[in-house]
């Protein structure tokens, strides 16, 4: 695997580092006078975004006219910190894997900022809100395109904190700052191990420029020192992608508004962990271990939120358990050092990810913020684009040919039968089924059949604003599978191959029956979910009832949340109490208290002493004379 040579920078690639700068301005606009621009603050979000997207397209085409081991350009900012002969620059670096990563930033992002336009009229905060999906795009895009572990931490921590604005935005509701509250503490577990792999590799490199630790020689460090820096800087991708153990924020994560969602989901957040791994694969290499551990936390993960997905009843909550189990198959990917699978797994869930959060914003404007499965229906004649583009979403994510969720999932499995990984394949198998299952679950009670309540009976179309997005990126889930395969010939494979190596060959099934195999899983899948949600012959509610308690327990998560509440959450509540009302009132406050206290005590007996009065002074000489002399009388 190559890093690329560092270049000096060329005139075509200058403007790089207004790629973020635009996103950043539009936010500082409408920070300061959104509440003046009313709906014109939605635009100028917009067209920065737009602006950001067509200069990244600019940039990214003048990239590819060079020669494939010359597509690295670096651009300096400014010097940053330089003590002794340890130097951070802020510097950007702009090669294919990071040209990929703006692409779906600005042009996805772009989509979700025009849709938000018709979602968020009418609230009060309107600038507000659009600043801080600016913000959040800046923060991305300063992520991504960081040429030091330095700055793409602070892009990591920008994009930690306006997720906690965004989530928490309908602030007034408890349960919705509760989450965004909860999001914010626990990427905070994953990213505080993250720092500590810096200082690691501060300690190992002498540096953090990705040029001088990816770049460098395989015994620099020992492979001790580089499993424990890949782990570290694993537990940061963990918390912000949302892998188990960490991924009890992102479902909860939902009480934002939907445009935040599907930017969350699709465009930023929570693919920076999956960049992270993808970008610093050469660490990863180097460790005996990491990558088996980034390829079993993976499945595990893929398979654990597949079944809480199909349990289920919030739209919104099903999307957002996909999301955390989509993640995971990229993350087993890049285990089995696939990276280009795990990146076009990324650019295609960009795609249908962001329309099916879309189109369930939609529903919730159509029905007038309704989210429970269990009161829609029909909803596909009333809202014909938004139930239309969504079924191509949900098939992309199922795996139906010629979809991007195909080539992408398909690819994938067919790396870990052709490794030698029949665990992983079949296993992974698994997990695609269950894809297919809950998606189809959720496509056939929302959209077809009956009406299940008044809100589904009088359910309408969004406005052009939100339905145009929606079109957009239907046309992205249907073309980016056969655009950018990821086989050995496919378009990206032999765009990133500089920077993340050739794609694994191996022995297996021949590819044309592993094919079939995902095809057919992916039709009986949902074949199935058709039959048990909307064929009508079977009274699923009952069915539920029958399966209990499972469907309980995979509808609560399998109670990882109360686990964490009952072994973490309410001790440590119980120790912050017993610290504020015992600890600190009687021993911090008493002591304080106590010091006082004495002190005005002894005052008082002073105050006996120093009375003011004259003859009480010659009263008190005279009893001190008679005393002397009385004492000096009887040593005589």
């Amino acid at each position: 695997m190559m890093l690329g040579p560092s270049l000096p920078e060329a005139s075509s690639l200058s403007p790089l580092w207004l790629v973020p700068a635009v996103p950043l301005l539009g936010a500082v606009i409408n920070l300061f006078s959104g509440r003046r621009l009313g709906r014109s603050a939605g635009w100028i979000a917009s067209t920065s975004v737009g602006a950001a997207f067509v200069l990244s397209l600019w940039l990214v085409i003048a990239l590819l006219e060079r020669s494939a081991e010359s597509r690295v350009h670096i651009q300096h900012l400014f010097d940053w910190i330089s003590v002794g002969r340890f130097a951070v620059g802020a510097d950007l670096r702009l090669d294919v894997l990071s040209a990929t990563m703006i692409l779906v930033v600005t042009g996805v992002g772009l989509l979700i900022h025009v849709y938000a336009i018709g979602y968020m009229e009418g609230d009060r905060r309107y600038g507000r809100f659009f600043a801080y999906l600016n913000l959040f795009v800046f923060f991305m895009l300063l992520l991504v395109l960081a040429d030091n572990y330095l700055l793409l931490y602070v892009g990591w921590e920008g994009v930690g904190l306006c997720s906690y604005l965004l989530i928490g935005f309908w602030f007034e509701k408890t349960e919705n700052a509760s989450a965004a509250r909860k999001a914010f503490v626990t990427t905070r577990i994953g990213d505080t191990l993250m720092l500590i792999g810096l200082a690691l590799i501060v300690a190992g490199f002498g540096s953090l420029d990705f040029g001088a630790v990816l770049g460098a020689p395989g015994d620099t460090i020992a492979k001790g020192t580089a499993t424990a820096i890949s782990l570290l800087l694993f537990a940061g991708a963990i918390g912000k992608s949302a892998q188990v153990p960490l991924h009890v924020w992102l479902p909860d994560a939902m009480a934002g508004p939907t445009p935040v969602s599907a930017l969350i989901h699709a465009a930023t957040m929570v693919t920076a962990g999956v960049y992270l791994v993808v970008r610093s694969a050469p660490l990863f290499e180097l460790s005996g271990v990491a990558l088996t551990v980034v390829l079993i936390v993976g499945l595990v993960t893929a398979l654990f939120a597949a079944t809480c997905a199909l349990a289920q009843d919030d739209i919104k909550r099903v999307l957002a358990y996909s999301t955390v189990s989509q993640l995971g198959f990229m993350f087993m990917a890049a285990g089995m050092r696939f990276y280009t699978g795990a990146m076009f797994m990324l650019v295609a869930h960009a795609f249908y990810k962001a329309l099916m959060f879309l189109g369930a914003g939609s529903v919730m404007h159509g029905m007038h913020e309704e989210t429970d499965l269990q009161r829609m229906g029909g909803l596909i004649r009333r809202m014909p684009i938004t139930g239309w583009t969504f079924v191509v979403g949900a098939f992309a994510l199922a795996g139906v040919f010629p979809l991007a969720g195909f080539f992408a999932k398909d690819q994938i499995l067919e790396i870990a039968n052709h490794t030698g990984r029949t665990w992983i394949y079949l296993l992974g198998t698994l997990g695609a089924l269950l894809s297919a299952l809950y998606i189809g679950r959720l496509v056939f009670l929302a959209f077809f059949g009956s009406p299940r309540s008044e809100a589904a009976e009088h359910a309408h179309e969004s406005p052009l604003v939100m339905t145009v997005p929606l079109l957009a990126l239907a046309a992205g889930a249907i073309l980016a599978g056969p655009l950018l395969s990821t086989s050995a010939e496919g378009t990206l494979a032999r765009v990133l191959e500089p920077v993340t190596g050739p794609v694994p060959h191996g022995e297996g099934l021949p590819t044309l029956a592993l094919s079939g195999i995902a095809t057919a899983i992916a039709l009986g899948a949902l074949a199935l979910a058709w039959w048990v949600y909307a064929s009508g012959r079977v009274e699923w509610l009952t069915l539920r009832e029958r399966l209990q308690p499972l469907p309980r327990a995979a509808g609560s998560g399998w109670y990882v949340d109360r686990a964490y509440s009952t072994v973490f959450v309410n001790p440590g509540a119980a120790a912050a109490r017993f610290t504020a009302n015992v600890f600190d009132t009687k021993v911090v406050d008493g002591l304080v208290n106590g010091v006082g206290t004495g002190t005005r005590r002894l005052a008082a007996v002073g105050r006996l002493l120093q009375t003011g009065f004259v003859r009480s002074y010659a009263l008190a000489f005279l009893l001190g004379a008679v005393g002397v002399l009385v004492w000096v009388g009887t040593r005589l």
